[in-house]
């Protein structure tokens, strides 16, 4: 088998499989029907087993006040909130919606930037909710950055 067949079988595959993970890829109206918000404050997606804060902490923060913030979040009865990763922020991505931050609903975004634990140095990993472009900041930077909180429920 060539080289150029090898690689489109591997593109193939690559789009085959990513039809069925959370995230960017998937049909909007399945993504939607994942998400089920509660009325202490957090919203379960179903479809990765993560619970979320239905809402960021609503002001500009720094990285290190970001991940202080929810190490101390409490909802839900759990203590065990934290940064999401890159990974687990960017399921949250709706390039389908029509809203000015591109994010699934019920979960609320004050700002565009949501703070991630991907961190190298001094330096913190983001998505910009507006256009889903993943950014690098000097964890100082606070403008326009939230902290979402995430808890692994599985």
């Amino acid at each position: 088998m060539g080289k150029s067949c090898r690689l489109i079988i591997a593109l193939v595959a690559i789009l085959f499989f990513a039809q069925g993970l959370p995230g960017r890829a998937a049909d909007a109206q399945m993504q939607a029907n994942r998400f089920v918000a509660s009325a202490d404050g957090t919203v379960m997606d179903t479809g990765t087993g993560l619970m979320w804060a239905a809402a960021d902490n609503g002001a500009d923060i720094g990285w290190d006040e970001a991940e202080s913030f929810c190490s101390k979040f409490r909802a839900g009865g759990h203590a065990d909130w934290r940064l999401p990763t890159l990974t687990e922020l960017d399921t949250l991505f709706d390039q389908a919606s029509e809203k000015r931050y591109k994010i699934f609903s019920p979960i609320t975004l004050t700002g565009c930037c949501p703070w991630t634990s991907d961190t190298r140095r001094n330096r913190a990993r983001s998505i910009f909710f507006m256009t889903g472009e993943i950014n690098t900041f000097e964890k100082s930077v606070s403008s326009n950055m939230r902290a979402l909180p995430v808890r692994t429920t599985r």
